[in-house]
């Protein structure tokens, strides 16, 4: 029968290639070290040798075999034999014929380690679950988090950036906007103005869509998603925490076939609206759009789909229906918002994916009957802060199909005011017709 330690993944050939690299040619611990850290390492001796090494390169000293023997009698109680004794230290540059295969042998140690670490969480949430210490909700919660995001920790964004490969994609993003000539650089809303002035949606981008109540904040969101999914076939993900994934596929189904939701829902529907349906739905089926209807998420969990849904379905824009729904640990409302959208601006720079969020404005706005502003954002300044993107919908004429959208942060661009058209009985938005006459 194995004993534990021997079920744990881990490479001692790899490991020594590492250390025998380092002392082969001691500049490599500083590379080295860009990758791994002395935890890595399955080996207590290696563990503690690349530790002394790290050390006695920042105290300026030589990596040696000799320097190393200083630092570990004056630091380990076992003395020189906690690093693996004189006989390993000096025969370790003999078991590779040269430093060339680094980065290899660092890669296979930082996979194994990250296997271990996996190993080591799914053996926790097991205890846990055995010794029945929390909810079932708040298990299978804690359980999906931990392990998704070891899972994918390989795709986090962060950390040293070689600056060779952040100038080849600056230089590639100015390229791209010096083709497009003004127009669209990211990804296409459907909305020209929008687009004009946004230049799309930007990977890594945290939007804020607000407005009050029954304003169509939700209809200009799907309007976006349909855009993008069914019309530019782009993979969307989208998080509905307060309707159903039936009911946004009849608003859907009402936006795309121009069929009155009215007569969805009572069924007085002609022939010909029936077919439109019919052909509508098979688009929609085809459509890469993947829905989420969960209530009253946490920015992990939430964190833990999307990362899924980017891994699984090569998703390339979020959307979150909508950022007062979702529920933090915190001593008042104003720090839960404030996490909470921490954490979705997170999400949308570890995905590398533009995260769309819905969010509710304060009720001054109607009190003091005038347009929103920045002020406005329900509950947090933090949401002002934290998003790259905030648009504001705002009707001027109640009697308008005419609605504002107020772009009155944009990070990386102008601001301004975008008008687009509303269908109530089909709950779309669309480019105003006055404006498709002219562009």
């Amino acid at each position: 029968m194995l004993v534990e330690s021997e079920t744990l993944p881990y490479s001692d050939m790899n490991e020594r290639a590492v250390l025998a690299c380092c002392l082969t040619e001691p500049e490599l611990v500083d590379e080295s070290a860009t990758s791994l850290q002395p935890e890595d390492f399955y080996d207590l001796r290696h563990r503690n040798l690349f530790n002394t090494m790290l050390e006695v390169r920042g105290r300026g000293e030589p990596v040696q075999v000799i320097t190393i023997r200083n630092y570990a009698e004056e630091n380990f109680p076992q003395g020189v034999e906690a690093v693996g004794g004189i006989a390993f230290l000096a025969g370790l540059p003999d078991i590779i014929p040269s430093s060339v295969g680094l980065p290899n042998y660092v890669a296979v140690v930082k996979r194994k380690s990250r296997l271990r670490e996996i190993v080591s969480t799914a053996k926790g949430i097991l205890s846990e679950i055995s010794n029945q210490s929390g909810d079932d909700d708040s298990l299978l919660e804690q359980a999906e988090s931990q392990l998704t995001s070891l899972l994918h920790s390989s795709t986090d964004r962060g950390g040293e950036v070689c600056l060779r490969d952040a100038i080849g994609e600056t230089i590639d993003e100015i390229e791209a906007a010096f083709t497009a000539d003004g127009g669209c650089t990211g990804i296409a809303t459907g909305f020209s103005a929008l687009d004009r002035l946004l230049g799309g949606f930007h990977n890594g981008d945290y939007i804020i869509l607000a407005a009050r109540p029954s304003m169509g904040k939700t209809s200009l969101a799907m309007s976006i998603a349909e855009n993008v999914a069914i019309d530019n076939k782009i993979p969307v993900g989208v998080f509905s925490m307060e309707m159903t994934a039936v009911s946004l596929l009849k608003r859907m189904l009402s936006s795309r076939a121009k069929v009155d939701g009215h007569s969805l829902l009572t069924g007085k529907l002609t022939e010909q609206q029936i077919k439109s349906l019919t052909v509508t739905s098979g688009n929609i089926l085809k459509a890469p759009i993947h829905l989420d209807e969960s209530s009253h998420l946490t920015v992990p969990v939430l964190a833990s789909k999307a990362r899924r849904m980017v891994s699984r379905h090569g998703v390339k824009l979020i959307v979150v229906d909508y950022l007062q729904l979702m529920s933090a640990k915190a001593d008042s409302r104003v720090q839960e918002v404030t996490r909470i959208s921490n954490g979705l601006k997170t999400v949308a720079k570890e995905l590398n994916v533009p995260v769309l969020v819905l969010s509710q404005l304060n009720r001054s706005v109607e009190q003091q009957e005038r347009p929103p502003r920045l002020s406005d954002l329900r509950d947090s300044g933090s949401l002002e802060q934290d998003a790259d993107v905030v648009g504001l919908l705002h009707r001027a004429d109640p009697t308008s199909d005419l609605i504002q959208l107020l772009v009155q942060k944009h990070r990386n661009g102008p601001t301004g005011d975008v008008e687009l058209e509303f269908d109530k009985s089909t709950t779309r938005f669309k480019n105003p017709d006055y404006f498709t006459d002219n562009a």
